[in-house]
């Protein structure tokens, strides 16, 4: 899945939006707080509340420009990046991807039935979001 979307945000703004639930998450985990300039090769461990747990690691990191992460699962592997393009003073633009690697062919069939019927769903939840990250800009 990939997102293009141009919002009325300083791209600094969007950047420290897009870092903080990684940073609550980090330290929900037991962890004590990291910096936004040292996420980069952080590795934690996070538990979901179905009992779940999965392995994250932030695998690119530049500040106000560029975020990545990988999620691992025992079903899957999580891959996210939101690439941020400043186009002034109070506007940027933000790419946002999301791939899903299954790890066997059972997680495989269930990703693609998920894709196909909540697909729709889930990009727009991701608009949302960045329609919500620019509200809180403006209100701010």
């Amino acid at each position: 899945m990939k997102i293009e979307k141009t919002l009325q945000t300083p791209a600094a703004f969007l950047y420290s939006k897009i870092v903080a639930p990684v940073q609550a998450d980090i330290i929900a985990a037991g962890h004590q707080p990291v910096d936004m300039a040292e996420l980069g090769g952080f590795t934690y461990r996070k538990q979901f509340p179905d009992g779940e747990w999965a392995q994250v690691k932030v695998t690119q990191n530049v500040i106000n420009r560029e975020f990545a992460m990988l999620t691992m699962t025992r079903f899957s592997r999580f891959k996210v990046r939101y690439l941020i393009t400043p186009l002034s003073t109070a506007a940027s633009r933000v790419q946002v991807s999301e791939t899903v690697q299954p790890i066997n062919w059972v997680a495989q069939l269930k990703q693609m039935i998920t894709e196909l019927l909540v697909g729709h769903k889930r990009r727009r939840n991701v608009g949302r979001m960045l329609d919500s990250i620019e509200r809180s800009y403006r209100t701010a």
